[in-house]
């Protein structure tokens, strides 16, 4: 028996009608991708020309997807911020005997810093009444307050409520890290996520002179926000809050004396026990020079080495700006300091207290 080559006909075939099918077979099936290849070819151009028509909907998802990405802040982001997020009204307000929370009566949104009910508050305008105060959760309880800190620094206010007899622990925000120029952020306003940027970063003191570790630098977006509004990043950390139109009060005051709140309950500032105010507040002119430094106009403390008239020009080896002496203070036991006093410059270590 013989055996045919799998690649040849059949011996009854005509050898030419054979290779006359197998090329319009491969022709076939060349007209068949070519027009599959400009069908998709036009359809992507129409979406993209118009984009209302065909396939145009997956070039408009996909145009959507990367706004949200910049615009809108994480949904589940969202949710876990407002878990942690508290609304604080003056009071309850009362109609034909039914109880509610009035609009008008809220004071603004506050952040919980510690699981057993802590939370901060940016609210200039605190009188000290706060026994009428009620905490409106996102998850419906209201709670009343129990004790209130007021930051005369900072204008900063925390805020004890009285946690239910379950012992319910309470979920805490993350702080973030420093912003730079340009970073997205993310402001709660009128209980939606609103986007802006960083613009700039200033010294903007909010009582001069000040002591000498106090709120003194604020952060500069590119929108106008209400007055105590939660600032957050990209990853949902807590940047600061809005002190007032364009500036944010970053989080680091608030971090800087919450142990202090949390553990002794009350305010306290590490400090070199000195008031007065840094040369980006205030120039200071030295023999008709700018001179960079932090001036000092009193002196509180008994035990302190410098004097009014003073100005600290290094702390640590570093300059003495708004940013690095505060640094230097929250971080250090004494600060090797040179100092320009009445012309001279000399050195001295001193030690840091507990104001």
């Amino acid at each position: 028996m013989s055996i045919i080559p799998p690649h040849l006909p059949p011996p009854a075939s005509n050898i030419e009608q054979y290779r006359k099918w197998q090329r319009i077979k491969i022709l076939l099936v060349a007209v068949v991708f070519g027009l599959l290849a400009g069908v998709s070819g036009a359809s992507m151009l129409i979406g993209w020309v118009w984009p209302g028509y065909g396939g145009g909907d997956i070039w408009i998802m996909s145009k959507s997807a990367v706004s949200i990405s910049h615009d809108l802040l994480d949904p589940q982001a969202r949710i876990e911020l407002e878990d942690r997020i508290g609304t604080v009204y003056r009071n309850v307000s009362d109609s034909s005997g039914v109880s509610y929370l009035s609009p008008v009566r809220k004071i603004g949104e506050a952040i919980f810093v510690s699981s057993d009910g802590w939370l901060a508050l940016y609210y200039p305008d605190y009188s000290g009444d706060y026994k009428n105060w009620r905490v409106l959760l996102s998850s419906g309880h209201s709670y009343t307050v129990q004790k209130v800190l007021k930051d005369n620094n900072s204008n900063l206010v925390y805020l004890k409520i009285v946690a239910d007899q379950s012992g319910a622990q309470f979920k805490v925000v993350n702080f973030g890290d420093v912003v730079k120029q340009s970073d997205d952020v993310y402001v709660y306003n009128n209980n939606t996520w609103q986007h802006s940027a960083v613009t700039n970063k200033i010294a903007k003191s909010f009582i001069l002179p000040h002591l000498d570790s106090a709120p003194s630098e604020v952060v500069e977006i590119d929108k106008n926000f209400g007055e105590g509004d939660i600032v957050v990043g990209v990853q949902g950390k807590i940047i600061g809050m809005m002190s007032g139109g364009r500036y944010v009060l970053p989080s680091k005051y608030i971090t800087n004396i919450l142990p202090g709140v949390l553990g002794s309950q009350k305010i306290s500032y590490r400090t070199l026990g000195i008031y007065g105010w840094f040369s980006s507040e205030q120039p200071i002119i030295v023999k008709n020079e700018l001179t960079a430094g932090f001036a000092v106009s009193r002196v509180f403390s008994e035990s302190s080495k410098l004097k009014a008239g003073d100005i600290i020009l290094e702390a640590n080896g570093q300059l003495a700006d708004s940013e690095n002496l505060w640094y230097n203070i929250i971080s250090n036991q004494n600060l090797k300091l040179k100092v320009l006093r009445k012309g001279k410059i000399i050195e001295f270590t001193q030690s840091i207290l507990e104001n």
